[in-house]
């Protein structure tokens, strides 16, 4: 018996260090790979002149609609990581298309929307859940509740859930930002836009969550706002 002992003395505390050893290192190795998403999910929003504060926004509205939806904690992970690549097919749409100041003829806004095919096909194949997200958000957060979006003109529950989701938050986000093409719309303004397109653009059902959780949606909006303005101001004073 006192062999038995000694054989395991120590073992416990030896399982112990190793296991915490492994969750760090699969801690490192989770920041080192979401950061990599991020980077380049900002490679693409930089060609169009958007900032890293729309990808934080996009992603922490879809984190808020999806946990108003009571969507379990993993699909929320999902969302988080998976919703900054939503745009990352613009990487090779022309400059001369995504800076454009003016409105874009029929024949360029048919280029601006294979960004979503184009995207979507960076990841086609993979089996890492995450990655999988990301092909069906570049795909389908441009679809329409009432059919008349692209690429495919998917309609009603049809379009995939984080796909209805992350439409709004892009939409949302959109709305409140300004564009060369039109002024940023206050936060009330936009949220009676996002209303009037339920059923219609939205699925009624995310659009009713999204209205419920509008107080932390305004939280997230001011927050962000207050951060760009403070970084405007340092930029004039330099």
């Amino acid at each position: 018996m006192r062999r038995e002992k000694s054989k395991y003395f120590g073992y416990e505390d030896r399982m112990k260090k190793d296991y915490e050893d492994l969750e760090r290192t699969y801690r490192e190795v989770k920041g080192s790979y979401s950061e990599m998403i991020f980077r380049l999910a900002l490679v693409a929003e930089s060609k169009d002149e958007s900032t890293g504060a729309h990808l934080v926004r996009i992603a922490d509205y879809s984190i808020e609609i999806a946990r108003s939806l009571g969507l379990p904690e993993k699909d929320i992970e999902i969302i988080k990581y998976a919703s900054p690549m939503h745009d990352i097919g613009k990487i090779v749409i022309p400059d001369a298309i995504l800076k454009k100041p003016n409105g874009l003829t029929p024949e360029e806004r048919e280029i601006m929307k294979k960004h979503t095919v184009l995207g979507a096909n960076l990841f086609k194949g993979s089996k890492d859940p995450l990655l999988k997200a990301a092909e069906v958000i570049c795909l389908s957060h441009h679809e329409r509740f009432d059919g008349t979006g692209y690429p495919n003109g998917v309609k009603g529950k049809r379009i995939p859930l984080f796909g209805r989701i992350i439409g709004i938050a892009d939409v949302f986000d959109a709305l409140t930002s300004k564009r060369p093409y039109k002024p940023a719309y206050d936060f009330d303004e936009a949220i009676k836009r996002i209303k009037r397109e339920s059923g219609k653009h939205f699925d009624p059902e995310i659009v009713e969550f999204f209205l419920k959780d509008s107080k932390k949606i305004r939280e997230i909006w001011q927050a962000t706002k207050d951060i760009e303005g403070f970084i405007s101001g340092k930029e004039m004073l330099s």
